[in-house]
């Protein structure tokens, strides 16, 4: 009997194995990568987007004498509105009118997928005040 004959095939099917699994292994790594940067890209569009909202709260509230107990309530609605973890008590406001001054810190979680454990946590912090027009 010829062994060259019934060993041959048998190399090609482990490469063929190893492929498939560095294959799986490099997919398992680029799903967990996109998922951690779209989570990371998410979080500062909308703290972006959340500080430009603010400022415009924070000019509103200055020029109508609005109180410090309306502006918070009105930052917490837009914070929720871009899904931003923000408690009431993260919101420190001080002065009144043109002296306004908010300064807000908070914190986001980037999660592993899939056992949903953070991996990574995101620090945000902002001082802003009222600003006259120009």
């Amino acid at each position: 009997m010829d062994n060259s004959a019934t060993t041959g095939p048998a190399p090609q099917r482990r490469d063929s194995r190893k492929y498939y699994a560095v294959f799986c292994l490099w997919m398992f790594v680029g799903f967990l990568y996109l998922s951690l940067m779209s989570q990371w890209v998410n979080f500062s569009g909308h703290d972006k987007q959340f500080k430009q909202s603010m400022q415009r709260a924070i000019q509103l509230a200055a020029t109508e004498q609005r109180p410090d107990k309306e502006l918070r309530a009105l930052l917490l609605i837009r914070a929720e509105e871009f899904s931003i973890p923000i408690r009431g008590d993260e919101i420190h406001i001080s002065g009144t009118g043109t002296n306004l001054k908010v300064n807000l810190r908070y914190e986001a979680d980037i999660n592993m997928p899939i056992v949903n454990q953070t991996l990574y946590r995101m620090k945000f912090d902002h001082d802003l005040t009222y600003l006259p027009p120009h």
